[in-house]
Order: C-alpha cells, then sequence, then structure tokens
C-alpha cells in the first residue's frame, strides 16, 4: 500500500488527480481545512493492486495518535461493495500496524459510514437516506417524499415560502443553527470553522441555504459536495412563524438547486438504526420523510496498538471519571 498526502511533506502528493466526481472528502481544499483549522493531517492510503483509496483524518492526544476515517473506500470513483470493503479493511489495518502510523482507529466520522466490519473490531449498525439526483426530474422528486411532507412543501410554495441560496445568506443560516444547537444543547461550530471552509473548500464546494417568510429567516442548511454526492453538515431553524413546511421545502429546492449543478446524490448524513432512543428515532423518522434510499451500513472502530491504548483509556478515566464522552459505537452498546 501506498500513503499520499496534500498536506503531509513526509508523503508524497496524490498520484492521480481527484476531480468533482470523487466524493468531496479526497479534493486538496478538504485536506487543507483539516490541517488549517483542525491542525490534522489527512492522509489518503493507496491500494495499487485494485487501485483503491481510502482518506484518513490523523490526529495527536499527547504522545497518543489517532486515526478517523472520513470516507469508505472507493475505486474508480465508485465505492466498493461490503465484500470488497472488509477484505481491503483487513489490509489495511495491517499495513497501519506495520508501519506503525497511529495507535487506534477511532469510529468514522458519521459521512464515512461504511458497509463492511474489519476483523476484531467494535461496531454498530449506521445509516444514511440518500436521494438519487441524477436525471430526476421535479416531480419525481417531490414524489418521493412522504405524502405528508409533499403537502407541506405545496404549503409553503403556495404561501409565499422565499428560499435563497449562496454565501451572501450565511449570517441567516449562522443564527438559525445557532438557535437550534442552544435549544438542543449541542456543540456548536464557530463562525471561524465554517470562514475556513469557504477559504479551502471555496463556494464551488459550498451550498447555503434559507428558507424565509417574508423576510424573516425561519429555517437554514449548509451543505459540502462534489458531484459525486452532497452532505447535509449543519442545519437550523428557529422563530416564530405561521408557515408550514419551510425546511422540508428548503430541502426540496436545494435537491433541485444541486441537481442542477450536476451532483449525482443528496445525503442527509447520518440515522441510527434500532435505537431504542426516542429522539434518534424521530431524527429517523424525519429524514426518511425525504424519500431518499436507506444506505445501511456501520460505524466500527479497532485498537491498532492495544497496550499504548489501554493506558490512554485508564488516563482518561482517571481525569474525567463519570464523565467520559461515548462515541456512537458505546452509546448502541449500552
Amino acid at each position: 500500500m501506498n500513503i499520499y498526502s496534500y498536506t503531509d511533506a513526509t508523503y508524497p502528493t496524490p498520484n492521480i488527480k481527484f476531480d468533482d466526481t470523487w466524493p468531496v472528502q479526497f479534493i486538496e481544499g478538504f485536506s487543507k481545512f483539516y490541517k488549517n483549522y483542525h491542525h490534522n493531517s489527512v492522509i489518503i492510503v493507496e491500494d495499487p493492486k485494485t487501485a483503491t483509496y481510502i482518506p484518513i483524518r490523523i490526529f495527536h492526544v499527547k504522545q497518543f495518535r489517532f486515526g478517523q476515517i472520513l470516507h469508505a473506500p472507493v475505486s474508480n470513483s465508485i465505492e466498493l461493495n461490503s465484500s470488497s470493503q472488509v477484505e481491503f479493511l483487513n489490509k489495511l489495518i495491517a499495513f497501519i500496524k506495520s508501519k506503525k502510523i497511529f495507535h487506534r482507529l477511532i469510529q468514522p466520522h458519521p459521512f464515512g459510514i461504511m458497509l463492511g466490519v474489519p476483523d476484531n473490531a467494535a461496531s454498530c449498525e449506521f445509516g444514511t437516506y440518500i436521494t438519487p439526483l441524477e436525471g430526476i426530474d421535479d416531480d419525481t422528486i417531490l414524489n418521493s417524499y412522504d405524502v405528508k411532507y409533499k403537502k407541506a412543501v405545496q404549503h409553503s410554495i403556495k404561501n409565499g415560502g422565499r428560499i435563497q441560496f449562496g454565501r451572501k445568506v450565511f449570517d441567516d443560516f449562522y443564527k438559525m443553527y445557532t438557535a437550534t444547537t442552544e435549544r438542543a444543547k449541542i456543540h456548536r461550530d464557530s463562525i471561524e470553522y465554517f470562514n475556513e471552509l469557504y477559504a479551502t473548500l471555496g463556494e464551488d464546494h459550498i451550498e447555503t441555504g434559507v428558507v424565509y417568510d417574508e423576510d424573516r429567516p425561519i429555517g437554514a442548511i449548509f451543505m459540502i459536495y462534489s458531484k459525486y454526492s452532497a452532505l447535509c453538515t449543519h442545519a437550523g431553524s428557529g422563530g416564530e412563524s405561521k408557515l408550514y413546511g419551510g425546511m422540508k421545502h428548503l430541502h426540496f429546492e436545494m435537491m433541485k438547486y444541486l441537481r442542477d449543478k450536476g451532483v449525482k446524490n443528496y445525503d442527509l448524513v447520518g440515522v441510527r438504526l434500532n435505537s431504542s432512543n426516542e429522539s434518534l428515532q424521530g431524527v429517523f423518522r424525519f429524514k426518511k420523510g425525504f424519500g431518499g434510499i436507506l444506505k445501511e451500513g456501520y460505524l466500527w472502530k479497532t485498537d491498532i496498538s492495544p497496550l499504548p491504548m489501554k493506558l490512554y483509556d485508564i488516563l482518561v478515566g482517571i481525569r474525567q471519571g463519570k464523565n467520559v464522552q461515548k462515541d456512537i459505537i458505546d452509546q448502541e452498546a449500552n
């Protein structure tokens, strides 16, 4: 196997050009974002026998090194099937171990869902709803929606729901996003985070959309994309409004807008499968209503070097006690 990187001078730059037909995680600007904002390296590992590539983020906590897969393995801009993924991932882990690149592979980013689990890895079921856009007309998109969602979109259109796209509506997006994170008491990415995305990925790989009731913003979404797929990474809503169906209308218009830019798929980025948590089931039902195809797969993690990781876990346990943050895999195991 070979290692490439746009941002780590230890490795050569990729041996092929990852253009817009590949997932956005392979594009140079994506690696630069992780380098500039998170101060992490992104490597792309190649299996030359199968011309398969996978992007991995690398970061450090003191002397401990971690990796995180950012997208499932891809060959010729097509994701491998489940059996081929398992074969590739087992080979990848053996390679990482032999080169001592890092100590642990943490669970992938939610937009890095995989179809297979390598040997001896901890895992949980995970999925995402994806709407195919290529060659699909407006009516076909809308008719794929749940009946109630379709009526909501039509109500918003009829009653003056107004959609705007572009960086010019970013401030309104961020207000909606902030309101949502405050209500849910969850992490909020900073304005600097988004500014760095714009600086490194560029506006040809980012789209911001806001729905307005007259002049009042009531909902917003933030997308990163290549022609391979668009990822809905952030969203928010807020403010009083009698306009029913605004967010559903916004997603409908965003699907059409990105389709016309040549984007092939619209990914709502992550749902828990068979979760006993009612709030997470609510997220599942919400995303299901947009009529996409459920991609069922897994999140998984594994220790490359168990002894250093055992020490790391002990130290974290001592420091954080009962406040140790659990990843999705550990949450689903309980």
